[in-house]
């Protein structure tokens, strides 16, 4: 009676010695393993049979071509397989230095209830009110421009609001790719990863990304340049109703900060099989069985951080609203002039070779179609932000002198009741912060006292996950090939 198994023996090419430790995979047409053994210490391998004209195997590790054998040729002895030149490591003699354990994963800290309480984040976010506008006033005339045109001073408030965020721990995502390992062999996996920006001076932290995603930059990535608080959606207010306005930003900050959070999570990630010759990068992950006798899965799941988030009582601050007249800044002469803020604040980044060179004093291009030409035509596309990044974070002196010149609608000059400082944007208008609340209408004013003594209470919570960076690798170790083999048989 024929046996259940077909045997193999694995044996050195050079000595045709018994070859211990050598793993040998089954293949389907479509080169998937099917099974995996390793030979014992005789260098034997016992494969179960199948109905099959071919037996196509893989001796070794999976840089090893396969082979295929008909398997009426295959009879009752061990049918001798020649063992890869580089071999895994195997057990060696008592008294040897045993092999290396398997390599510790990237696994995430300990669940929330074992690890200590961290501080937590705050991000700051305000948002501009344009109170009914006032009697007309001339326009600030900040880079020296004609002022003969009307313009129209109005009264507003800045709502500041912070958010905390308190880290709940982090928990595993979703399972993003497996890959099955024989003992000593390796396999290099590619992250793609399309959620966050790359820059060449490093990456924002997970939480200034969804704080970007939440509100916006009056000057793009100037913002810790000015202030750290990020802008959201202006409002118009015709009744001093602050505790309303105050209430519907809560509620805002917090619908747009859950949608932000999924559409971060909805961003392409995954893991896929990396060349051979793929170099070493952040983006490319290593995994290796260094075990003798066993399979390893190496799973990569989705990094996640839960927090709880809670939204601090909104504050109001009273801000004159100040327009200004767009000044023509894509002229050679105030990209010179200005060419420390535009280095900081070029929205177009493949434009800084073009800046340098005009600020070096390189005339050379047509306006048309030169490189002098595309960045002062990508100036001018984008007056309303140039100008009020040279206006806001531009000399403070020359802002003083500009605004010494004016008169709020009280008909005192403008620099004794505002700070010399832009908090914000609406429009061309910029908002200065007033020095008292007292240079309010009557109005405005009784409704910001009232606030003030009765700010709107936020107590209430809410729970936000969010992703990071990478992946992370869990090693599951399987039974011993040996005994799988032996179970195989048993059920044969």
């Amino acid at each position: 009676m024929a046996t259940k198994v077909w045997l193999f023996r694995i044996v050195h090419q050079d000595t045709g010695k018994p070859a211990q430790g050598v793993p040998v995979t089954v293949l389907d047409k479509a080169s998937n393993a099917e099974g995996h053994w390793v030979s014992d210490a005789d260098g034997v391998v016992a494969i179960p049979r199948r109905d099959t004209p071919t037996l196509r195997l893989r001796v070794g590790l999976r840089s090893e071509d396969p082979i295929e054998l008909t398997t009426t040729t295959l009879g009752e002895e061990p049918t001798p397989l020649a063992a890869p030149s580089q071999l895994p490591p195997t057990v060696g003699p008592a008294g040897e230095r045993p092999p290396r354990e398997l390599p510790r994963a990237a696994t995430p800290p300990p669940g929330g209830a074992e690890q200590p309480e961290v501080p937590g984040h705050v991000l700051y976010f305000q948002r501009l009110v344009a109170f009914a506008p006032a009697a007309g006033a001339p326009v600030a005339d900040v880079l020296g421009a004609a002022s003969d045109g009307p313009g129209a001073m109005s009264y507003g408030a800045l709502i500041e609001v912070e958010e905390y965020w308190q880290s709940l721990g982090v928990l595993w995502g979703e399972l993003l790719y497996s890959v099955t390992l024989t003992p000593g062999d390796e396999a290099k996996l590619a992250v793609l990863d399309d959620r966050w920006r790359r820059e060449a001076d490093g990456r924002e932290r997970p939480l200034q990304i969804l704080a970007r995603m939440v509100g916006t930059s009056m000057l793009g990535d100037l913002i810790t340049t000015i202030r750290p608080e990020l802008q959201l959606d202006p409002r118009t207010l015709a009744e001093p109703e602050l505790e309303a306005v105050a209430a519907e930003t809560v509620q805002m900050m917090r619908d747009r900060t859950e949608r932000m959070s999924h559409a971060l999570r909805r961003r392409p990630l995954g893991v896929v099989d990396a060349p051979a010759d793929a170099p070493a990068t952040g983006a490319v992950r290593h995994v290796r069985n260094t075990t003798r006798d066993r399979l390893v899965t190496f799973h990569f799941f989705e990094p996640l951080e839960r927090f709880k988030v809670v939204v601090r009582s909104p504050r109001a601050r009273p801000v004159l609203l100040v327009p200004f007249r767009l000044p023509n800044v894509a002229t050679p002469d105030v990209v010179r002039r200005f060419g420390y803020l535009f280095r900081r604040t070029l929205l177009d980044r493949s434009l800084v070779p073009d800046l340098e060179r005009m600020l070096a004093g390189d005339e050379a291009g047509s306006p048309s179609s030169g490189t002098r030409g595309r960045l002062l035509e990508h100036l001018e596309a984008n007056l309303l932000y140039y100008s009020t990044a040279i206006i806001a974070a531009g000399d403070s002196a020359a802002r003083y002198v500009a605004l010494s010149k004016l008169r709020e609608p009280g008909g005192r000059p403008l620099t004794d009741v505002v700070e010399n400082s832009v908090v914000g944007r609406v429009g061309s208008a910029i908002a200065l912060p007033l020095r008292d609340a007292r240079e309010l209408p009557v109005k405005w004013r009784d409704a910001f006292v009232a606030y003030q003594a009765h700010p709107l209470r936020v107590t209430d919570g809410f729970i936000v996950t969010i992703p990071h960076p990478g992946v992370w690798v869990s090693a599951q170790p399987h039974e011993p090939m040996q005994q799988q083999a032996d179970t195989h048989e048993a059920a044969g």
